[in-house]
């Protein structure tokens, strides 16, 4: 069913939905955007980290292969979420060449819901020892586990909610007549969403993902049964921003939530303050948090930069620059994505 007629149709039952919802609808539902489309890349709808340059892989695995020589250095699952073009793991293969100990002690695992980006991912990476599953499933769990997500927890689905006096939430109500889609607004009466809303009195605005909450609450539970570690790099916020950061883009340009339904990115900043409380529930081990830039500084991209920068023509040495600093000022990628680490081993 086109995605669009499904929408309206669910509406024209419950009269309004809140955005999650139609969120949810719009992405993962039957023919929704992340289950068939293949969005990243200069010529789609956004490029990430590991599509910038390869020094972004290339660090992340050498942070990857540290951790695990200090603290695993047995056979374990390396797994990663939402592997997009594969290119992260492309590259993390191709750097593990110099600790081959890693490379042959790892177990593969990638997880994608998408089946043109799981062809995509099988063509470029060419690795018959890769198992991919559609859900979170890890099938050796007597080995320890290395998983890592890079812009993975920004595409759930949040409600929106504002404050005004007392909190409202947002909702998205369809009218036949003018054949269109419209925000509409309710009071919140729910004394559980009343609660975590608390958190963000100073902000007055937030953006809260159940969805997310439970994903992350698996990995944990996960983690804390049979050991490991999890990365995630994601854009998002300690400190509850005072506005909502949910966006849409199409084609590398921004967009509105209810325009090109079903065929554009929709994505919302991380609340890294929830995973950590969440982490810290389960008595998981907070390992990391920084920002991306002090990440990839602490891990040596300055010298790797050079060293690509190396006996290189003017325009090649210019180019490197430019996608370095994509990487790591605190005006592009460097401040507003984070890095968390946490482990149970």
């Amino acid at each position: 069913m086109n995605i669009e007629k499904l929408l309206i149709d669910k509406i024209n039952k419950k009269g309004i939905i809140d955005v999650a919802e139609f969120i949810q609808i719009s992405q993962f539902e039957n023919d929704g955007y992340y289950l068939t489309n293949n969005p990243i890349g200069k010529k789609n709808d956004f490029i990430t980290a590991p599509e910038i340059s390869q020094m972004f892989g290339e660090i992340f695995a050498i942070f990857l292969i540290n951790y695990w020589d200090r603290k695993i250095k047995t056979k374990f699952n390396l797994v990663e979420l939402g592997p997009g073009r594969g290119t992260l793991l492309k590259d993390i293969l191709r750097t593990s060449y110099i600790n081959k100990q890693f490379l042959s002690a790892a177990r593969l695992t990638l997880i994608e819901k998408n089946k043109n980006l799981m062809k995509l991912q099988q063509d470029i990476l060419s690795n018959d020892k890769i198992e991919w599953s559609e859900e979170f499933l890890i099938s050796d769990k007597k080995i320890p586990s290395i998983i890592y997500s890079n812009e993975f927890f920004d595409c759930f689905p949040v409600r929106q909610f504002y404050k005004k006096e007392k909190w409202y939430e947002k909702f998205i109500k369809y009218d036949d007549s003018e054949q269109k889609f419209s925000f509409v607004s309710q009071k919140v009466n729910n004394h559980k969403i009343l609660k975590t809303l608390e958190n963000f009195n100073d902000a007055k605005v937030a953006e809260i993902s159940e969805q997310r909450k439970k994903y992350f609450n698996l990995i944990c539970k996960f983690l804390k049964k049979h050991k490991g570690v999890f990365i995630t790099i994601d854009y998002g916020y300690i400190n509850p921003p005072k506005y909502l950061s949910l966006q849409t883009i199409y084609n590398h340009k921004n967009t509105h939530l209810f325009e090109n339904i079903g065929c554009q990115d929709i994505t919302a900043h991380v609340n890294f303050e929830e995973l950590i409380c969440l982490a810290n529930e389960h008595n998981l081990n907070i390992d990391l948090f920084c920002n991306q830039k002090d990440f990839l500084i602490s891990n040596g991209i300055q010298e790797r930069l050079k060293a690509l920068q190396k006996n290189k023509n003017e325009q090649v040495i210019r180019n490197l620059d430019f996608d370095y600093k994509r990487l790591v000022d605190n005006s592009q990628m460097g401040e507003t994505f984070k890095v968390l680490v946490i482990s149970c081993l």
